[in-house]
Parts: C-alpha cells; structure tokens; sequence
C-alpha cells in the first residue's frame, strides 16, 4: 500500500507566502504607514514623522495642561495634496519677543500672521482650528519653537486674536499644512 501523507505543493506555498504578504501590507496601512512612490507625498509622510515624533515628546509633558490628546497623519486635501494634520495645544507669543529675530531671520512682529513649530518646515502655510470655538486662521511658519511644556504651536497675538484664544492662552487646535516639494523633489518631477 502507498503512504496517503499529504504534502504541499509548490503552487500551495506560492500561495501562502502571496497571502501572508498581503495580510502584512494590510497591517501596515491600518497603522498608518503609506507607501507612495509621488515624492510630495513621500515628504509629507516624512515632514508628519518629525512632527509626530516631537508631539510625542509634548504630550508625555503636558500633565494637567493637556486639552487634546496629540495626534498626527497626512491625509489629502481638497486639491488631491497630501496634507499634515496635527491635534494639539497652541499658545502664542508673549510681548517681550516682539521685535527680535524669528528662525528665519525676519524680524518677529506679533501683529502678522505667523507661527513657531517645532518641526513643520519653516515657510510652510498652515491653517489653525480652535477646536473649542471652531475658529480658524492661516498663518506662516517662521520660527522654531514653543518652548513651553506640552505646546505644540506658538502663535503670533493677532493670530490668537482670530482664533479667541487670548483670554486663556492657550486652546487646543487642529494644524493643517501643506507640505510643499523641497527643490530636489520638485527636480524629479520636472524630468517624469
């Protein structure tokens, strides 16, 4: 009598490894990870990484400061670009920084609309949501910064102004911004 032992094929474990690197991708995408070849998008995955890396940080000093809890992914706009959208804490400047130099080089002026961030690439547009009264607000990152435990974004006096947040001081908010192309990526898509 033949032995009756049953042994896999090779179209069998084909098929198996094709099916547990399926399943791997797909447990990489539901934690957020994307895979995208467009190198705005791959430096908008990047620029959230930085981002979400130092929110890591504030959050886990925040203590009884902490408004919202801070998250951070790349989701794509209405325009089709991928965009970096950050919950958190803003506070904003104090008087005595105006008039002195931004990371930049420009000379602060509380009265502009503009923000420090710690990771957001200097020159980039973001919008700002108070999250308590639905307010928002554009302004331009051009500084490094809060420095203070727990802040995610400094922002300037007027845009706290347009956000009702200078009673308090502080509110929780939603960033978005538009990550634009750095010169080399904007290279590679000129030769496609």
């Amino acid at each position: 009598m033949a032995s009756s032992r049953y042994s896999p094929g090779i179209t069998q474990i084909t098929a198996a490894l094709l099916m547990a690197f399926v399943f791997f991708m797909v447990a990489l995408a539901f934690k957020g990870y994307v895979f995208s070849e467009d190198p705005v998008t791959q430096e908008a995955e990047e620029v959230a990484k930085k981002v979400k890396q130092k929110a890591e940080r504030t959050e886990k000093a925040e203590g009884h400061r902490d408004l919202v809890k801070d998250e951070v992914k790349v989701k794509t706009g209405d325009d089709g670009k991928p965009i970096v959208e950050q919950t958190g804490e803003a506070s904003y400047y104090g008087p005595g920084f105006h008039g002195k130099k931004t990371a930049t080089g420009e000379t602060f002026d509380q009265n502009e609309l503009t923000a420090a961030h710690p990771a957001l690439p200097l020159g980039t547009k973001a919008t700002v949501t108070n999250l308590e009264n639905g307010n928002s607000v554009e302004v331009e990152i051009n500084d490094r910064g809060p420095y203070a435990a727990g802040r995610d974004i400094d922002l300037s006096k007027r845009a706290a102004k347009e956000l009702g947040m200078t009673k308090k001081g502080v509110a929780p908010v939603k960033i978005e911004a538009e990550v634009k192309p750095d010169k080399k990526n904007k290279k590679k898509q000129n030769k496609k």
